[in-house]
Formats: structure tokens, sequence, C-alpha cells
């Protein structure tokens, strides 16, 4: 009896309010714990108890050596001495082939031969095509080098400055050439043994040497001289120095005074040149002077000296000394 008229006890678990005052308890040690530290962070309440009372995950590393499962070795079948002798013949024999082709076949021989000049083949020049091929007779295009080659055709044909020597494979040679530009129009006067004169043209090169006979370029200035004979062709008439000092004498005339050249008259032994201009009067030049003082001598004449409008004969600028600064002249 005194069983059933016990009181029930109660567990303080069981008492809502109990409850709440632990929950509130462990807010309070939350705010606490953090308090304490002195970390720069502010973290909400109750968010370090609940990360305090998580339980770490420990994670187990598993220690697994990479040679736990050593690799499996490749065991590679060395060649036999058959083979390597095998292997070792068939290189010396292939290259000895390629040899025995190379040279002693005639596949690589020069058989060929393209000339051109201004991209123009030539094949109308018997000495040059004679030369050539004495040259390349029985050559190997592989071997050849061109440098003879090249000697020779400069040294025999003195009209070309450049001689280019290429190859096309497998049996040809490209020789390309360059010829000296054309400079002046030679009006040769030729003295007759019966005192007759006779004029024939010629054109020359910028070495002074005749390329063409009967011929002539009206753009290129007009060079006379006095000769004996008719020039031959590859002749120098004049050597190249004194074809430069001429044409740039009559280009500088005319750029400085504004008056065409006719023609130069070039006088070989008394070393002078005669420019006769369109006004139909020659200037008068000393090849051994130096060119710009005659012409600044002219210039400072020309207020006193009007060459325009004067009918003048010929000037004369070829006096020096006392009277460098002298210019005569003679009218008409």
């Amino acid at each position: 009896m005194a069983l059933f008229g016990r009181k029930k006890q109660r567990s303080l678990f069981d008492s809502p309010n109990r409850q709440q005052e632990i929950k509130k308890k462990r807010r309070v040690f939350g705010r606490a714990a953090i308090s304490e530290t002195k970390s720069p962070y502010t973290a909400k309440p109750g968010f370090m108890s609940r990360f305090s009372l998580r339980s770490k995950k420990k994670f187990k590393r598993t220690s697994q050596s990479l040679l736990a499962t050593p690799p499996t070795r490749l065991t590679a079948q060395k060649p036999s001495k058959f083979k390597k002798i095998l292997v070792f013949l068939l290189i010396i024999l292939s290259l000895g082939g390629i040899f025995y082709f190379t040279f002693f076949t005639d596949y690589f021989q020069i058989d060929e031969f393209q000339v051109f000049e201004d991209d123009t083949e030539i094949t109308n020049n018997l000495t040059l095509n004679r030369l050539i091929t004495d040259e390349l007779q029985n050559k190997n295009i592989i071997t050849y080098s061109p440098e003879q080659l090249i000697t020779n055709i400069l040294e025999q044909n003195p009209e070309f400055q450049h001689v280019e020597v290429s190859k096309k494979y497998p049996k040809t040679i490209q020789i390309t050439l360059e010829k000296y530009p054309l400079a002046a129009n030679i009006v040769a006067v030729i003295k007759g043994a019966d005192g007759l004169r006779v004029q024939k043209k010629y054109l020359v090169n910028t070495k002074g040497m005749v390329i063409m006979e009967n011929e002539e370029n009206p753009d290129l200035p007009y060079i006379r001289i006095e000769t004996d004979r008719a020039l031959d062709l590859n002749s120098f008439p004049l050597d190249q120095e004194k074809l430069d000092y001429i044409i740039k004498l009559i280009n500088l005339f005319e750029e400085k005074f504004g008056l065409k050249v006719l023609e130069a008259e070039y006088l070989k032994k008394a070393r002078e040149v005669h420019l006769k201009t369109e006004k139909d009067f020659s200037v008068w030049f000393d090849l051994t002077k130096n060119m710009l003082s005659q012409i600044d001598k002219l210039k400072k004449a020309l207020p006193k000296l009007d060459i325009y409008k004067t009918p003048l004969q010929y000037i004369d600028l070829r006096i020096s000394g006392t009277n460098a600064e002298k210019v005569i002249y003679k009218t008409k």
C-alpha cells in the first residue's frame, strides 16, 4: 500500500524550466569562451559552444608506399651479331650505291646551259657559247665550281660587268650576264689621207668602250673626237676618267646655267673640252683643272657678261694664276 501511495519522483530534465535553464547556461558559456580568446573575429552566440561540442573527425592516413608494387622490368632482347652485321652491310651498300650513282653515272653530268641578258635568252653569241661549252664539258653539276667560268667570261668579254652562274638540277647551268650601261655617243671625225673628213657615230659604255657602231642614242650626251681611222668595236677612244669628267661637266653646266649642251668636243693633245651650247657659242674648259672652280668663275662674270643675250663666239675659262678670275670671251 505504501508503494502505491508513494509519489513518483520526476527528473530535473523532465522539467521544461530546467531545460531552458540549461540552454541558457550553454549560451552564456559560449559567449564567455569567445570573450576569453583574443581572436579578432566575432562569432554568433552559441557558435563556439556548438563547435566545441562537435567531435573532430579523424582522418585515417593510409600510408601506402609507391614502392609497394615494384615496377615490372621490360627486358629488351639484344639483337644478335648476325643482325648487327646485316644492318651494317646494308648501310655500306646504300652509301656506296648513292656515291656511285652521283659521281660515276651521267645523271648529274652537265649537258645543257642557258645564257640570259636583260631577261632575254642569248643564243647567237658563238664565241661566248664556245667558251662556255669548253668550260662545262664532262663536268658534274654537284661538284662543279663556277669561279673559273666567271673569270674567263669577264676577261674575254669586257663589255660585261657582272656574271652570275646558277645550277638547275639535274643537268642544266644558267648564266646571267649584265653589261655596263651605255654612257655617251661618240662622233668620230676621221681624217683621211686626202684631207677629207668623215664623221661616224658610235656608242660607248661607262668604261669608255665602243659597244656599237653606226648607232646613236639621242638621250645620251654627244662627244666629238678626232681620229686617224675608224674605231673598232671593244676599243677605248676615251679612258674612263676622261669620260666621267666630260659627262659630269655637261650635266653640271646645264644645271647651273639652264643652257642645253649640244655636244662636247674633246681635244686630246690640248687636254681641253669645248662645250657647244644651244646659243651657238662654246665654253672652253681645262681638263686638268677643277671643273667647279671654272664653273664658279663663269657664274661670277654673269653680272657683266650676259651669256643669254650677248652674241658670243666662245668663252675661255682656262686662264689661271694671277688673273685666275679673268674670263676671256669673243663676240661674233
